[in-house]
């Protein structure tokens, strides 16, 4: 597989998503053979009532349309697909901002969906000349704000606290065997959405983690810098979580073919 595929926006994200609608349309196999026994019995209803031909197409392609919307809707919602849309929106908008044309000519890495055990995924690694970070990314259209040192109103995990440990996860694989490498890794959350923060420097330092406002990125991207890194360590820390990364791809789509 090309390893710019496995390193795709949400790639983790995405397969839990596949894993979770297939799950469900298997949960309720009950309910999608009721729904397609209601639609058949009003066809048949439709086909036997005397009624003009061209209204007839008309309500035929009616239920057929309302039938697949209800079953792409039940799947979409009860998997929980619509949250982690939500979130991929995020995701995109910040793998965006920290990794725009100017930054990569800099050279400024990303990986994207890196999975840590009893974890789950972090969003982004970013790896660059002025460190590397651990980035969460959340879209949001409730209000949140900053309240002690957590981001309150988001839906899902407290994503101050996801990202320091985040961040604690990815140091100590970095320092395990074979690698060796001793590199600090700076916690970040960036809120994006309608109900986002109002931050009035566009980002503010919460217990330790870097927290931003989203849509004010001239503002915080100036602070993804302080330990400046040679590019040879850029180098092996980015082939370390990309090969990371690779080996759980391959180990899922593994999974998956059995």
């Amino acid at each position: 597989m090309n390893p710019s595929v496995k390193n795709r926006l949400g790639e983790h994200a995405r397969q839990m998503l596949r894993d979770a609608q297939i799950r469900t349309i298997r949960k309720n196999a009950i309910v999608w053979v009721c729904l397609i026994l209601f639609a058949v019995i009003l066809t048949e209803a439709i086909v036997v009532v005397p009624i003009p031909v061209t209204f007839g197409a008309f309500l035929l392609g009616f239920l057929a349309a309302s039938t697949l919307a209800c079953f792409g809707w039940m799947v979409f919602v009860t998997s929980g697909s619509y949250g982690r849309s939500m979130g991929k929106l995020g995701e995109e908008a910040t793998a965006e901002a920290v990794t725009s044309w100017r930054r990569r000519r800099k050279g400024w890495r990303i990986v994207n969906g890196l999975y840590l055990a009893t974890h789950g995924d972090i969003d982004h690694v970013l790896v660059g000349p002025g460190g590397v970070f651990a980035i969460e990314s959340k879209w949001t259209t409730n209000d949140c704000e900053i309240k002690d040192v957590a981001v309150i109103g988001i839906l899902g995990r407290e994503p101050v606290y996801q990202a320091r440990v985040g961040a604690r996860k990815i140091e100590g694989m970095l320092r395990s065997p074979p690698q060796r490498l001793v590199v600090k890794v700076t916690p970040v959350v960036v809120v994006w959405g309608p109900g986002g923060l109002r931050l009035d420097r566009g980002w503010q330092e919460v217990g330790g983690v870097l927290v931003c406002d989203g849509r004010r990125e001239k503002l915080w991207l100036p602070q993804l810098g302080g330990s400046q890194r040679d590019e040879v360590t850029i180098e092996r820390v980015t082939e370390v979580l990309a090969s990371q990364l690779s080996r759980q791809v391959d180990q899922s789509n593994l999974a998956n073919s059995r």
